[in-house]
């Protein structure tokens, strides 16, 4: 039994499109990727699969059961973190959480360890969340999603407004509830981060999905951009090779965009005395316009 399993879901707003015609399967124990830019439709879908909006045409089942018809009962099993801020600002971190737990029929299970791992504090807790930094309501709706031991985690974006320490955290009990037979939807617009954690990604662009991939095939096709000044001319030819296109070129500087497995152009690079190397994260928009054009 599939986890989730959408069948041709569309959402209209009026006649502005939201998503169309999506179809997926997210299996027991897996953590799945879905990867867009902003505005690709991924909140719609998300909105649609935990029942807050309903769909033009199509369905979602979460545990073989129907949003539409058995959310009330589906509610207690699920986790999660919406991609839009909206928290009671008059209540403390404290009240809030214990709140969010009333829904649930047992003790919260993770509360305590999750408030030391992401360092929430008894006077954080104490505060009102209107007081809140941006990065401490992203923890405050990980901690509430995560706190009853759902069997499944939907999240919308959830490392946004992290720094780079939480976010690893996060990653870590994502792994951890996996290793649970958990399972985990994770929407995000950042490649790196999907390569880092999920087992499979979707990829949707203006309300479509438009693929869904391993891991292992994505990499394939991500397009990494890179910067590398030499100390003295070099030839173009070295650099003339299946996954490597040049883009700007000087006696001593290359822009190259690069797919797939960097091994043989890191070996080409090493030959000569390097003055400056730049290797950013991946480009979501670059792997698009190259692989997914057409679409």
């Amino acid at each position: 039994m599939s986890i989730i399993a959408i069948r041709h879901l569309t959402k209209y707003y009026g006649k502005s499109l939201g998503i169309k015609d999506i179809n997926l399967r997210v299996e027991p124990g897996e953590i799945f990727g879905f990867l867009g830019p902003n505005g690709a439709g991924k909140s719609t879908t998300i909105r649609l699969m935990l029942n807050l909006i309903r769909p033009s045409s199509g369905e979602v089942k979460l545990f073989n059961q129907n949003v539409n018809t058995h959310y009330a009962q589906l509610f207690n099993s699920i986790g999660n973190v919406p991609g839009e801020l909206t928290l009671y600002g008059n209540l403390t971190g404290t009240c809030f959480l214990n709140y969010m737990n009333r829904f649930s029929k047992e003790p919260p299970k993770w509360q305590a360890e999750l408030f030391q791992a992401f360092e929430l504090s008894p006077p954080d807790l104490k505060k009102k969340i209107k007081y809140y930094s941006h990065g401490m309501k992203q923890k405050l709706l990980i901690i509430q999603a995560l706190q009853d031991d759902p069997e499944l985690v939907i999240m919308d974006e959830p490392s946004e407004g992290l720094d780079p320490i939480n976010k690893n955290i996060l990653y870590g009990y994502l792994k951890r509830f996996k290793s649970m037979g958990k399972t985990i939807f994770f929407s995000s617009h950042n490649l790196s981060e999907v390569e880092k954690i999920c087992d499979r990604v979707g990829l949707v662009r203006k309300g479509k999905l438009i693929a869904e991939e391993s891991i292992s095939d994505l990499k394939e096709k991500m397009v990494r951009r890179m910067e590398v000044t030499f100390a003295r001319p070099v030839p173009q030819e070295d650099f003339i090779l299946g996954n490597t296109k040049v883009l700007e070129q000087d006696a001593h500087r290359f822009v190259l965009n690069v797919s797939g497995n960097i091994d043989q152009l890191l070996k080409r690079i090493a030959k000569y005395e390097v003055e400056n190397l730049i290797f950013p994260e991946p480009s979501l928009e670059e792997t698009f316009m190259t692989f997914y054009q057409k679409d």
